[in-house]
């Protein structure tokens, strides 16, 4: 059972009346005799319980979210972040340079490290810039 009010359009007069959600009644003006009206209420303070419903786990989705962000950046800075190493036959290089002359005295065409050196540039640069996000704790 639950309370409803009801107002009568005539002499405007407000009452409150106990009935089942599924029950309409006739409920009558007790100054007039008029046919009295179910009136919207001003406000709804109700509360939907369980895990289901959106607003529930909104301090744990943060708190995770914030512990995400604070492991990441931990990580990025106390972990080293593997590089390709310039080589020619096995032979690692101080440089790229130096990777490119030991080929061309060979007689291989130095400008196939070319393309390996704009891939590694462009790793190197989006692995900073994710790095850097991590640090500033944006992902």
């Amino acid at each position: 059972m639950a309370n409803y009010d009801y107002k009568c359009s005539k002499c405007e007069f407000i009452k409150e009346v106990s009935h089942g959600m599924n029950e309409t009644p006739q409920i009558l003006c007790n100054l007039c005799g008029e046919a009295m009206s179910k009136m919207i209420p001003k406000s709804l303070n109700f509360m939907l319980k369980g895990a289901g419903w959106a607003g529930k786990n909104i301090k744990e989705k943060s708190y995770r979210s914030s512990r995400n962000r604070e492991l990441g950046k931990k990580m990025a800075l106390s972990h080293d972040i593997p590089q390709i190493c310039p080589n020619y036959k096995g032979e690692i290089c101080s440089n790229w340079d130096e990777a490119k002359k030991l080929a061309k005295e060979d007689g291989v065409d130095p400008l196939r490290y070319e393309k390996q050196v704009q891939t590694f540039e462009k790793e190197q640069q989006r692995v900073e810039k994710k790095r850097e996000k991590l640090i500033k704790g944006e992902e």
